[in-house]
């Protein structure tokens, strides 16, 4: 399985409650394809950096989540026909950016984390793929 990024900008006309169920729509999603979500952050409602389907502001969320390549497909086709969502982005993490990040994360995520991406060894990373 592979670490991601998933940069996900939702509509910003939706209320809290509806935000949040949209969010919950998307883990299921990425569990149901195999996937476990590491982390979730809620950034808020903030402007565009431009005009995006005559929206000048949108709800920001960021998941990190490890996944087998074909929930990535899927996920890309859910987001296409999921109303709430506007824009989107995924970020394949390489394994320096995943052992980086370990210790932000969860103590229960990290330690099965840490199974995925060892610890990088003095003399630097090579990322074989």
């Amino acid at each position: 399985m592979n670490f991601y990024e998933n940069l996900i900008i939702l509509e910003p006309t939706l209320d809290e409650k509806a935000a949040d169920e949209a969010i919950e729509k998307i883990k299921e999603v990425i569990v149901k394809k195999g996937g476990e979500v590491l982390k979730t952050d809620k950034w808020g409602r903030k402007r565009l950096a431009y005009v995006l389907k005559k929206r000048k502001e949108g709800i920001y969320v960021l998941l990190i989540f490890k996944a087998p390549p074909l929930a990535i497909v899927e996920l890309e086709r859910y987001y296409k026909v999921f109303d709430p969502v506007i824009k989107f982005i995924f970020v394949k993490l390489k394994s320096k950016q995943v052992s980086a990040m370990l210790p932000a994360l969860p103590p229960a995520s990290a330690q099965d984390s840490g199974k995925m991406a060892p610890a990088a060894p003095a003399g630097g990373v090579k990322d074989v793929q």
